[in-house]
């Protein structure tokens, strides 16, 4: 058994509240003893303002860690970038070394390479401080290797991974008659905040490209986020109202039902960590669709998986589309791929990280 502080938020959405909320559950499972401390309060008296997430990543949490010292052997933070989130590493860095405690930092970012560069001097503090430093990439790995080279044997790469209890096959008619979705249609589904870096705008383009030649498929794109009436206006600009519909936010229950109405899923992001959708729509035994950017090349190393094509390239997606379109994908075989990225396995091999951590 491990006995673990885990330092990291856990909010009602956002990729690193899920990778938190997962790797516990499953850790836990394991037998090992899990001690949270949550950067998002769910007090309903205290609300997270500014200046209280910062409090908590700083004061807060080394008092915390002080406080607690006998209960836990090991301090883990899932960190993330701006650095108002990364704060919370410098401070784990400082009192680990006070309590005498191994020290673990997961970094998700879906911008490494202008992060560390930009903060260069507090992320080599971390990494000098830190025991073991998880990354959820190969392609960050390489980065901060190379940048911060005597540190390189501090790097471990772990992807993220999927709820195989919540994220499998289901039957696509049953799911799209619950949604009344149409069952004639081939159906492209994309769920992500509203927000410059995932391109919706390229994927709007894309569709419109597509439709110009075929009218057999519907687009479903669902989230929340500043662009949301940009999209939806682009969307009638474009007369693509037929075509493509935004749904707004969806309940997390809904999401392997909406996944399972898909033909496949599309992710035209300009940049990415290792997204945690990726994960769960193979799970369920659809394609994924995406960009060659963080790790997602890393996971979709097959065309039997997905297609991927260049960011920021309306052609270049919509010629990936239309191949999707066309395939005749192999459900099965996308599943039993997905079943190594189940959190239970992300657990286990997380645990041999605090196992081997010097």
């Amino acid at each position: 058994m491990v006995r673990v502080l885990m330092c990291g938020s856990i909010a009602s959405s956002g990729g690193v509240s899920t990778h938190t909320r997962n790797l516990i559950e499953n850790l836990s499972v394991e037998g090992n003893e899990i001690l949270l401390y949550n950067y998002y309060t769910n007090d309903a008296y205290s609300k997270n303002t500014n200046i209280r997430k910062i409090y908590r990543r700083t004061f807060g949490l080394f008092f915390h860690i002080l406080a607690n010292r006998k209960r836990y052997e090991i301090i883990h933070d899932q960190t993330s970038g701006g650095i108002f989130s990364f704060v919370s590493s410098i401070t784990a860095s400082i009192a680990s070394k006070i309590v005498d405690k191994k020290l673990i930092v997961t970094f998700h970012h879906s911008r490494t390479e202008e992060f560390v560069t930009k903060y260069k001097p507090l992320f080599n503090f971390v990494l000098k401080n830190t025991d073991t430093m998880i990354l959820v990439s190969n392609r960050q790995k390489e980065f901060i290797s190379r940048t911060f080279p005597k540190y390189s044997d501090k790097l471990v790469v772990i992807p993220n991974g999927y709820d195989s209890t919540i994220f499998f096959p289901r039957n696509t008619n049953e799911c799209r008659s619950v949604l009344k979705i149409p069952g004639n249609k081939k159906v492209i589904f994309n769920i992500s905040n509203l927000i410059d870096i995932k391109g919706h705008k390229y994927l709007i383009e894309a569709i419109g490209n597509v439709a110009k030649t075929r009218s057999d498929f519907y687009c479903i794109i669902a989230g929340k986020g500043y662009l949301f009436e940009t999209l939806e206006q682009q969307i009638k600009d474009s007369k693509l109202e037929d075509y493509i519909k935004l749904v707004g936010w969806i309940p997390d229950n809904d999401i392997p039902i909406y996944i399972n109405t898909s033909d496949f899923f599309v992710l035209p992001s300009l940049g990415e960590g290792n997204p945690i959708v990726m994960f769960e729509a193979i799970g369920c035994g659809k394609p994924f669709i995406g960009t060659k950017v963080g790790g997602i090349p890393e996971i979709i190393i097959s065309e039997d998986y997905g297609l991927l094509c260049e960011p920021a390239s309306s052609e270049e997606l919509e010629r990936t589309i239309i191949s999707a379109l066309d395939k005749n994908w192999d459900s099965f075989k996308i599943r039993e791929y997905a079943k190594s990225f189940t959190w239970r396995n992300i657990a286990k091999t997380t645990k041999s990280v605090y196992e081997q951590s010097p």
